[in-house]
């Protein structure tokens, strides 16, 4: 991992621990971070990745929770539960079909349960592009992001999936943010937008 990379992500579980709770559906799990740090004060919790091979060395290393291969473009998150908590740390704009990940994560989040997201700004996104070309930032970086949001998107996003916004920050120098986002208790979780 390049120098800079191992600490956004130090930085990055920092800021979301707070707000994790319950049971936890974390998506875009990677080799599931965020457990080193939550996994005693949690009910339960669902890593989902597209790695076939992060999902089997998850599994073997916690055996307790559970772990899926899912791409969230496309595929149905498909088990039959709901979550307090579902996190997106550096995910949300790996995705493209935004309207399919909004959808399947409120079928799966209870109502008054949170959406934790972090993702780079538009600045962040820039400075990744460039700190890769400079191997400052692991390869894995230099992935395209096909959507990055900025404060107002998640504004519009919440509006449209009927989600308050409980808290918006920037860190890293501007480069990146984190959203939270609560489900509303009179919402139905069956209702999405079409």
């Amino acid at each position: 991992m390049a120098m800079f990379s191992r600490y956004l992500q130090r930085t990055r579980t920092q800021r979301v621990v707070p707000w994790i709770r319950g049971s936890v559906l974390d998506l875009g799990c990677a080799d599931a971070p965020i457990l080193e740090h939550v996994q005693k004060r949690i009910e339960s919790y669902c890593g989902v990745e597209l790695s076939a091979d992060f999902v089997q060395s998850l599994q073997e290393r916690y055996p307790s929770h559970t772990f899926l291969r899912r791409d969230m473009d496309e595929d149905q998150i498909g088990i039959d539960r709901r979550f307090d908590t579902v996190l997106m740390t550096a995910f949300i704009e790996h995705i493209y079909n935004q309207k399919h990940l909004f959808r399947e994560i409120l079928l799966h989040l209870k109502p008054g349960g949170r959406i934790v997201i972090t993702t780079p700004t538009p600045l962040g996104d820039l400075v990744h592009r460039w700190g890769t070309k400079l191997r400052l930032f692991a390869k894995s970086a230099r992935d395209h992001h096909p959507v990055i949001f900025n404060k107002e998107r998640f504004y519009v996003f919440a509006r449209y999936f009927s989600l308050d916004i409980e808290a918006y920050s920037r860190f890293q120098f501007g480069c990146n943010q984190l959203v939270v986002l609560r489900r509303r208790h009179d919402s139905l979780h069956e209702s999405t937008p079409t």
